[in-house]
């Protein structure tokens, strides 16, 4: 199994570097095609006292937002320059001034979605968040600091044997396969019983295995420390540079409402994070 379309969302010119590096690293390994992916949001327009937005100022909102769509687009070129791969470029306008739809719309046709964990210009989670819960893709989230050329080397599962994990694992196999190193992480399984339908570690092990991929399962029971704290500290302890978990939670009309860990590990991420739901 392999990847062969891998969609880059550049949305900022902070994290376009970091996300097109990435993307180019991954798409590389795989030899897949990759898509340089900016959306230009429609810009809002609000009534002020009774009257119109002036046309002069959407102009120029409208103006600075394709400026920082060539900028953005440069950067991918420059990113890629030395590329043996495919390599395309796609800008497109959102109808409206969400772009969360549009990406969506977009990336359900790729193998792997690559995006920074913060889309915006501020460090919140809605928008990447938003994006995992709807698009029914794995997404490969990268740290806003540091760079990631090479993902995937040493890979570490986190598992509570419900189904977004299952999700996130299999969907991680075009990396497993080719990962040195493959741990599979069961956090407090006693917390959640062992009743109908719960899949412990060994058994995914045993599953991976199929695919000639070795994995060694542990169980952890943190005490003193959160379940994101807990393998947060895992992942340096293994030196790991990607970490594979299920994207929890649910949306009503747009809100989304997430776990605590899902949260936690998207606020403080220390490696790349491939999530599914």
């Amino acid at each position: 199994m392999s990847l062969r379309t891998v969609v880059a969302c550049l949305n900022t010119p902070r994290s376009a570097p970091s996300v097109a590096a990435s993307a180019f690293g991954v798409a590389e390994r795989h030899q897949a095609l990759l898509v340089g992916l900016h959306v230009i949001p429609r810009v809002p327009i609000y009534s002020l006292a009774g009257t119109d937005m002036p046309a002069e100022y959407i102009d120029r909102e409208e103006q600075t937002l394709k400026e920082r769509a060539k900028e953005i687009e440069k950067i991918f070129w420059q990113a890629t320059e030395a590329s043996t791969i495919a390599t395309e470029w796609s800008c497109i306008q959102s109808s409206t001034s969400d772009e969360v739809t549009a990406i969506v719309g977009y990336a359900r046709c790729a193998d792997l979605v690559v995006m920074s964990q913060y889309l915006g210009a501020t460090a919140e989670i809605e928008m990447p968040s938003e994006i995992v819960m709807g698009m029914g893709r794995p997404v490969l989230l990268v740290p806003e600091l540091g760079g990631w050329q090479k993902i995937g080397t040493r890979v570490v599962i986190a598992w509570n044997g419900r189904r977004e994990a299952a999700r996130a694992a299999f969907d991680a196999l075009p990396f497993l396969v080719k990962a040195n190193s493959v741990h599979i992480l069961e956090i407090n399984p006693g917390k959640r019983g062992d009743g109908e339908g719960f899949t412990s570690g060994s058994e995914i092990a045993v599953a991976l295995a199929r695919h000639e991929i070795k994995a060694v399962s542990t169980t952890s029971h943190p005490v003193d420390t959160s379940v994101g704290s807990d393998l947060l500290s895992r992942i340096a302890d293994e030196s790991c540079d990607l970490l594979v978990m299920g994207c929890y939670g649910h949306s009503r009309l747009r809100e989304f409402v997430f776990g605590g860990v899902t949260r936690e590990i998207m606020q403080n991420m220390t490696v790349p994070v491939l999530m599914s739901h």
